[in-house]
Parts: structure tokens; C-alpha cells; sequence
């Protein structure tokens, strides 16, 4: 009974300590992954990649964080490497703090992968999220510790696929 007690009142504590400012914080960050959804959408038509494959994926990286840090050194919404951006795109790694750059070469670079495994989203999904330089066309397979990612993905795909044939988003 006292655990109990002790626990509602942790929850009416915690609960209590929600600042107007804390309230306007969340409502700027989910209007700012707003903002990047539309701009992954963008992006998508105008390179020609799949939205809800795009949405996905952004989702997946960076929950549309264009500020996002992996501790590998990935940035941005896309969750680039700066050695891609450099070798690819001979883009300073600064760059990929802009959230339309960052989406565009990840985008760019999804559709190359696509294309480079004839169309096998799963594929170019697992090479996405574990190195292209790992997987050879002829004989592509899904990297076995990307398995869970490409699941995310694909899950989430579905999810913006439903979501924008309800005009959601």
C-alpha cells in the first residue's frame, strides 16, 4: 500500500513539474519535425524517391532531428557520414548541419543504392544503414546486424504509406 502510494505521488509530482516553457518547448519541437517532414517530402518528388520509403528512413535516422549526432559521427536528418558527404558529394562535413543538404544527399544517395540493387529497397536499405561500401550488386545480401533497422524501415514505410493516403501528413 505505502509502494503504491508512493508511486501516485511520484506520478502527480512528475506530472506537476510540466512548465508552460517545457510545454512550449515540445509543441516547437514537434512543429519543427513538422517542418522537416514536408521537407523530406520535397525532397522525395523532386528526386524522385518513394515518400513514404523517404519518411521512413528519415524517421528511422533521426526521428527528423536535423541536429542529430550518432556516436559514430553521422549527422542530421539523413544520418550522413561525413566521410560520404566528402567522397560522394565533396561536401564539407559542416554542411550536413543544413537540414535541405543533409536530406537531399541522403536521398540521392538512398536512390543510388536502389538503383545499384535493381530496385531491392530491403537491400539498399541494410547497405544504407551499414556501409555501402560493404555489399557487391552481384551479390547483395542484408548485412545481418542492419536485419533490425531494415525491419524499422519497412514498418514504418507502411505507416506513412496509410498515413498519407488519409492526408495525415
Amino acid at each position: 500500500m505505502n509502494r503504491r502510494l508512493f508511486v501516485l505521488g511520484l506520478s502527480a509530482l512528475v506530472t506537476g513539474c510540466v512548465t508552460p516553457a517545457a510545454e512550449a518547448s515540445y509543441r516547437h519541437a514537434s512543429h519543427g519535425r513538422q517542418r522537416i517532414k514536408v521537407l523530406v517530402l520535397r525532397e522525395a518528388v523532386d528526386l524522385g524517391v518513394s515518400v513514404p520509403l523517404a519518411l521512413a528512413v528519415a524517421h528511422a535516422e533521426s526521428n527528423f532531428n536535423p541536429r542529430a549526432l550518432s556516436h559514430k559521427g553521422a549527422r542530421g536528418v539523413m544520418q550522413i557520414m561525413p566521410a560520404t558527404a566528402r567522397g560522394e558529394y565533396n561536401l564539407p562535413a559542416d554542411a550536413l548541419w543544413d537540414a535541405r543538404t543533409n536530406v537531399r544527399v541522403g536521398l540521392h544517395f538512398l536512390r543510388q543504392l536502389i538503383n545499384r540493387y535493381g530496385g531491392r529497397v530491403e537491400y539498399a536499405l541494410s547497405y544504407y544503414n551499414g556501409g555501402s561500401a560493404v555489399g557487391h550488386p552481384s551479390r547483395p545480401r542484408i548485412i545481418p546486424a542492419t536485419r533490425p533497422y531494415v525491419q524499422k524501415v519497412m514498418y514504418l514505410r507502411t505507416h506513412y504509406r496509410r498515413a498519407l493516403s488519409k492526408g495525415e501528413i
